[in-house]
Parts: structure tokens; C-alpha cells; sequence
């Protein structure tokens, strides 16, 4: 049997029937397109249109996928007129194309909302009528401009080793952080959090940091400041405003120079256990028109450890309904083991037992840095 029918129920969402004619609505052609759910680029949309798309690891494939796995020219999938499923061709491949958990033999179908899996690859099929078109097409970018889109990658290897726990409350409130090489082999810390409007805060937060890392190289953190603060300014981003803390160490004298912007203190925990709270007085990024930042530094030496947080790690009610204060936080952290051991994530599951409440007021964003070169 050389095609098969693997349609799957098709949702009335995207069923076009009820105007009269597959392929057509109010303001024109429905689209295909195939909704990347899993492997590089997830939530990309690749569009079918007229000409068949053929998916293989070759450079002559339409849509390349490197990986093992796919087959040099490893499936076609063409849109056939009057009919909302697309018909899939797997051109003989080795490891197979499978609708909806099953393998193509030869031809199927792949109908609106099912799913097709290459290699490590899975895709979803929509058919969308133009006006759902453009509201998908806002929805992805929207979920390409998420906070955790642009949280930094942990640094595992080096004389710094960095790690992350960002649990977003709901909806997020517009923390962030960046770790950024510098020229020198320096690196930037920063941290942010944004204050305004509810539904713009998380947004700007993931412009912010996509900001930072274009930004030029910075001498220090309070120039790195000044840049962000000349970028964005309280009147062009509607009512919208940040607190920051940045730190730029250089390895090779271990200086940690640090500058905050209306932000808390970041701790430092020494290798004795003794904690410093690293902090300067200047108001937020964007607040003050004609603001000049200024820095502080100190020597980090090895066994150091850095804490970087926002506000929601500690500024909460706890069981008893007493608001906690950065004391209670810097408190736990002195009674952590004194270097490696623990990650963010179970200082995240601390602080949670403590609250009054299991939701989150706010996000909770905490990075360390450990120095241990």
C-alpha cells in the first residue's frame, strides 16, 4: 500500500469549511506552515506554500537539518489543492518520518495540529486563516522575546563558574541577568529589574538584556551602567524603568568593580565565611535624565562566592506573616557550605519553604558566581 491516511481530527479552528471552500476565507488564502516544537530554533515557522518543501541534511534540501539522523534528502511535504492535510513523502530515508508516532510508508497525511518528527526534529501542522496568521506570527514573536530566552548559559569550566535559578512569577515581573565577556578576559555581571507598567515589564526586561550583549565594551561597570541609562530613557518606553547591579572582574588581579543603580546589594561571601555587601549610590537606569554613575571594587579571592538576585528572592511574608528582609536572605546564605555544593535551585526550594504563600509575588532570579582559580 503506497499512501496512507494518518489524518488526525481536524480542529475546528482550523477547518475552513464553514466559508465555503477549503483554501479560502474573508481576506483571503488559508497558509500552511510547519511549527518547529522541538530541535534548533524551537517555535520557528517555516511556511509551505505552492512549491513542495523537501526537509534533509543535504545544503540542497529547503530545510536544512544537521543531524545524523536525517537522511541527506529525508522527506517532501507539498500542500494539495482542496484539501487542509498536507501530503508527506518520506524519500526513502533511513531513519524514517513519522506522523503522530507513526512511520510514513511511502505517502500520508499530515493534518492540521498533528505532528511530524525527523530525526530529533518534531513539527507541528497549522493551517491558519490570514487574520490567525498574524496573530501567530505575534504570538511567536512574543515567545522569542521572553526573559528566559536570554538568560546566560552556566560557565562550567575557567576560574569563574556561574549557575542560575529563574522561577517567573505569574505573569513574570521583569528580572533578568547577562554574564558578558569583555575584552581583556574580563567578565560583566549584571543584573536587573524592571519597574512599570505590569504588562510591559517582562518584555522590556528580554529587550534589556538583548541590549546588553550588544552594547560596546565597557572600561567598568558604571560605564556599562551609563550606556544602558543613555539607551533607555523613562519617556520613550512608557512610564517604564529599571534598577541594575553590574559587576566587571579581571582575573588575571582578581578586582571586582562594581556599580549599582537603585538596585539591593549583590553579596559576597568570602572564603571565611564573612559576607560583603557590594553596592553605590546612584538612582535607577533610565529614572534621571543627566545621571553620571559611579563604581566601588574589591578583591575576590579564590573560594569567593557572588550572589546576584532581585527583589522577589527575599521580599515576601513569611509563615508567621513577618515581610522578610535582605538580613533573612544574606542570614541563609551565611549558612550555606562554604564553597561548591550547592546549587541556586535548592537555595530556590529554602527560600520557598519560608514563605507564607507557595505562589510567587514576584520572580525569583538568583545567579552565583563561584571564583575558584
Amino acid at each position: 500500500m503506497d499512501e496512507q491516511t494518518l489524518d488526525t481530527p481536524t480542529p475546528p479552528s482550523a477547518a475552513p469549511a464553514a466559508l465555503g471552500a477549503f483554501g479560502r476565507s474573508v481576506l483571503g488564502e488559508w497558509r500552511h506552515s510547519l511549527v518547529v516544537l522541538e530541535g534548533v530554533q524551537p517555535g520557528r515557522r517555516i511556511d509551505i506554500g505552492d512549491r513542495p518543501l523537501v526537509i534533509g541534511r543535504r545544503t540542497a534540501a529547503d530545510l536544512v537539518l544537521p543531524e545524523l539522523q536525517v537522511s541527506a534528502l529525508h522527506c517532501r511535504v507539498r500542500v494539495e489543492a482542496g484539501r487542509p492535510a498536507l501530503k508527506v513523502t518520506d524519500l526513502n530515508s533511513t531513519n524514517g518520518s513519522y506522523i503522530n508516532g507513526q512511520r510514513v510508508a511511502g505517502n500520508a497525511y499530515l493534518a492540521p495540529g498533528g505532528t511530524l518528527a525527523i530525526g530529533q526534529h518534531l513539527f507541528r501542522h497549522d493551517f491558519l486563516s490570514p487574520e490567525r496568521l498574524v496573530r501567530a506570527a505575534y504570538e511567536d514573536a512574543e515567545r522569542e522575546l521572553t526573559v528566559a530566552a536570554w538568560l546566560p548559559a552556566p560557565l562550567t569550566k575557567g576560574p569563574v563558574r556561574t549557575d542560575c535559578c529563574y522561577r517567573p512569577a505569574e505573569p513574570p515581573r521583569g528580572a533578568g541577568v547577562a554574564v558578558l565577556p569583555l575584552a581583556g578576559d574580563r567578565l560583566a555581571f549584571v543584573v536587573i529589574d524592571v519597574n512599570g507598567p505590569a504588562e510591559h515589564v517582562a518584555r522590556h526586561a528580554a529587550r534589556v538584556l538583548q541590549e546588553l550583549r550588544e552594547v560596546a565594551d565597557s572600561p567598568g561597570p558604571a560605564a556599562l551602567l551609563q550606556q544602558l541609562h543613555d539607551r533607555w530613557r523613562l519617556g520613550a518606553h512608557v512610564g517604564l524603568f529599571f534598577t541594575a547591579w553590574a559587576g566587571v572582574l579581571d582575573p588575571a588581579t582578581r578586582v571586582l568593580q562594581h556599580a549599582s543603580a537603585g538596585h539591593h546589594a549583590a553579596l559576597l561571601r568570602m572564603p571565611d565565611g564573612e559576607m560583603l555587601r557590594l553596592e553605590s549610590l546612584n538612582p535607577p537606569v533610565g529614572l534621571l535624565p543627566g545621571t553620571v554613575f559611579t563604581q566601588e571594587a574589591c578583591t575576590v579571592p579564590p573560594g569567593s562566592r557572588l550572589h546576584l538576585f532581585n527583589k522577589g528572592v527575599f521580599d515576601f511574608p513569611d509563615r508567621s506573616g513577618r515581610p522578610l528582609t535582605l538580613d533573612d536572605f544574606e542570614a541563609l546564605l551565611a549558612c550555606l557550605p562554604p564553597s561548591g555544593g550547592h546549587a541556586p535551585q535548592q537555595t530556590f526550594a529554602r527560600v520557598r519553604c519560608m514563605a507564607a504563600s507557595p505562589l510567587l509575588a514576584d520572580d525569583f532570579l538568583l545567579m552565583q558566581a563561584e571564583f575558584t582559580g
